[in-house]
C-alpha cells in the first residue's frame, strides 16, 4: 500500500499510467478518470422541476401569510392545481413542482389546519 506522500508523489508526476484522451461508451467508461471538468446529460432526468422534501409548494412572495390549501403533488400522481396568491398544495419528495410555484416549505417548518397552510 502507498503512502499518501508517495501516492501524492505520483500523481503530481503523471505517474497514473493516463496517456491521452480518449471516447468511450460510457458502460466502458467504469472505472476510469474523465478527462473533462464538467460532464453533462444530454437531457435533463426528471424532465420536470421537482421537489427534494415532503412539504408545502406556495408562492415566496406571499411570505408567512396564510395559505388556502389547494390538494396535493405526489410522484408519478395526477398533476396538481396551479398555486397563485394565497394558496399552496401539499408536495411529496420527487413530486412535480405545480404550475405557478416558486418555492417549497419543509413540512417541519409549516402545519396544517383546517384545510389552512400556516408557515
Amino acid at each position: 500500500m502507498l503512502s499518501v506522500d508517495e501516492a501524492l508523489e505520483r500523481l503530481l508526476a503523471g505517474g497514473l499510467g493516463m496517456t491521452e484522451a480518449e471516447t468511450v461508451l460510457l458502460a466502458d467508461a467504469v472505472g476510469r478518470v474523465p478527462a473533462v471538468r464538467r460532464l453533462v446529460a444530454a437531457h435533463d432526468v426528471p424532465p420536470f422541476a421537482n421537489s427534494a422534501m415532503d412539504g408545502f409548494a406556495m408562492l415566496a412572495a406571499d411570505g408567512d401569510a396564510p395559505r388556502r390549501m389547494l390538494g396535493e403533488s405526489r410522484a408519478g400522481g395526477p398533476r396538481a392545481p396551479r398555486v397563485e396568491r394565497g394558496t399552496a398544495v401539499r408536495i411529496m419528495t420527487g413530486a412535480p413542482l405545480p404550475p405557478g410555484a416558486d418555492a417549497v416549505v419543509p413540512l417541519e417548518k409549516a402545519r396544517e389546519e383546517e384545510n389552512t397552510v400556516l408557515v
